[in-house]
């Protein structure tokens, strides 16, 4: 599977045809062989036939003329002879909608044909299921303790593995304010940066859900130096006033090779709530990571917090990162 340029092209293409209302341009980017399927906004919107299809989409531009979508962000695959695309937009009708669409792409004749569209139309979680459904730093940990990834991959070789939990402050309310395609486009920036930022500094993204991250390295220093890169990028990239993105961050380190039970159900778990304890644009590392870089000149360390942690018995002591 690899990103395809070509299918993104096509895509673009096909956005712009709907956008100025050209049906002929917009069929000759479709399949019309037995099998394809339309599923889209409406309820009633589910075609799996190709002379049903015609019509339908006929009578979609007829009433339609130019469709009201905003600009398309698109992402696209392939692999062998089928493709994908993943397109992010609005509905600019009586007011602004996150649109999502998927495309299903397969070569006839040496073409890309669209032979599956699903679109929908974003409503927010608390509309259509009656609760915001907001992923927590808690439901991270939940994820991550029921699915156990298997990080001694990424242990060192005492068996140990720094965690590192990152996520963006306020960003329930920072969704409300930017609105969900303003969103959309900081999640998009802040993912690539963290998700970028953990590979080039040898550690792998264990667990994503919304803006939280789980990351694993096999050694303190390198968490910690990935850290720093990631709060440097983001301050960077959003560095305006009106745009106050802030990324906090947890840094811990457990044994998982001899305690995998223990690992998952302490470790985590503390990690998560280091972070949970950390300001927005703050990196605070546990006693134990502290300690493990202590005698390094290239960490410095403001003095330390002690403060109670949600499930963790006793006051803890936490040691915010200067930045570097």
């Amino acid at each position: 599977m690899h990103r395809s340029e070509e299918l993104r092209s096509i895509t673009a293409r096909y956005w712009a045809a709907l956008r100025r209302g050209d049906y002929d341009a917009a069929m000759a980017r479709c399949s019309l062989m037995g099998g394809i399927t339309l599923i889209g906004t409406d309820e009633s919107e589910y075609i799996d036939d190709p002379d049903a299809f015609v019509r339908y989409t006929k009578l979609e531009f007829e009433e339609l003329r130019a469709w009201p979508l905003g600009d398309a962000q698109i992402d696209a695959w392939s692999q062998g002879e089928v493709g994908w695309a993943v397109v992010r937009s609005t509905v600019e009708a009586t007011s602004s909608r996150v649109l999502r669409v998927t495309l299903l792409f397969h070569l006839e004749n040496d073409e890309w044909k669209i032979v599956h569209q699903h679109w929908s139309v974003g409503a927010p979680n608390e509309e259509v299921f009656g609760t915001p459904l907001t992923f927590s730093l808690d439901r991270l940990v939940e994820v991550v303790e029921s699915e156990r990834p298997d990080v001694a991959l990424w242990a060192a070789t005492d068996g140990t593995v720094t965690i590192v939990f990152t996520d963006i402050e306020g960003s329930t309310a920072l969704n409300a304010s930017f609105g969900d395609t303003g969103w959309i486009e900081v999640l998009r920036a802040h993912n690539e940066i963290v998700a970028r930022q953990t590979g080039e500094h040898g550690g792998t993204v264990v667990q994503r859900i919304g803006d939280g991250f789980m990351l694993a390295f096999p050694a303190a220093r390198r968490a910690l130096r990935c850290a720093q890169a990631i709060e440097r990028e983001i301050s960077s990239t959003f560095d305006d006033p009106g745009s106050p993105i802030k990324v906090r961050v947890g840094v811990h380190t457990g044994e998982v090779i001899l305690q995998a039970d223990e690992f998952f159900g302490q470790a985590v778990n503390y990690a998560a709530r280091v972070a949970g304890a950390a300001a927005g644009g703050e990196i605070l590392s546990s006693a134990l990571v502290h300690d493990l870089v202590s005698t390094d000149r290239e960490f410095r360390f403001a003095p330390p917090r002690e403060v109670e942690l949600k499930g963790i018995d006793g006051t803890q002591r936490l040691y915010p990162l200067v930045p570097g």
